[in-house]
């Protein structure tokens, strides 16, 4: 998916993009940050991790009981059906997913301190994502710093309060007055 995101912005003749990603899309979106590193400016990652382990086990437990119909009336199923050529296609769909979610992974630690892109962490305090997981990749990606002694970094970790993994998408009103800024904010290169 990185790579197909990477063949689109070049197709487009876009130099480079800020790239928003959610969950799974949190992970695309660092594969581009690491594999395409000269096409990404700036990085919004919600609820992301860079490995297996900084997402809460019971999860991971959870996900082989996942079946197409757990998802009928949800938000995902209702806007699949609403833009699905093919709506019926919608347990192949489920089951690709499930098996990507069921691979592990574990992009190395030194490859996240890789990545010069300024990224803007977003997790819900009742995440998937683990709160000390969250800390460390923005401690990799250079943040985590007393500001007031070393400058504020270009990297930023955002917790929203009494917010699940599904209630991140659902706080647009807290992610708008933080996103926006984030983006236009310039970059310190000395960072």
């Amino acid at each position: 998916m990185a790579d197909d995101i990477a063949a689109l912005l070049q197709y487009l003749n876009i130099e480079n993009a800020d790239l928003f990603g959610y969950s799974m899309g949190s992970g695309v979106a660092l594969q581009v940050a690491i594999r395409h590193p000269e096409l990404v400016h700036k990085l919004v990652l919600a609820s992301p991790a860079y490995k297996t382990e900084g997402v809460y086990p019971e999860i991971w437990e959870m996900i082989s009981t996942i079946t197409p119909e757990i998802f009928e009336g949800s938000p995902f199923k209702i806007e699949y059906d609403s833009l699905a050529p093919n709506p019926e296609h919608w347990p192949t769909l489920v089951a690709k997913l499930k098996q990507l979610d069921e691979t592990y992974f574990d992009w190395k630690a030194d490859t996240i301190r890789a990545i010069k892109s300024p990224a803007l962490l977003i997790i819900g305090d009742a995440d998937i994502t683990r709160p000390e997981h969250a800390v460390e990749m923005l401690r990799l990606l250079g943040g985590g710093v007393a500001g007031d002694l070393a400058g504020l970094p270009n990297s930023q970790l955002a917790v929203l309060p009494g917010t699940t993994h599904i209630g991140v998408i659902e706080r647009s009103d807290w992610l708008l007055s933080m996103i926006p800024p984030f983006l236009d904010a310039p970059v310190d290169n000395a960072q």
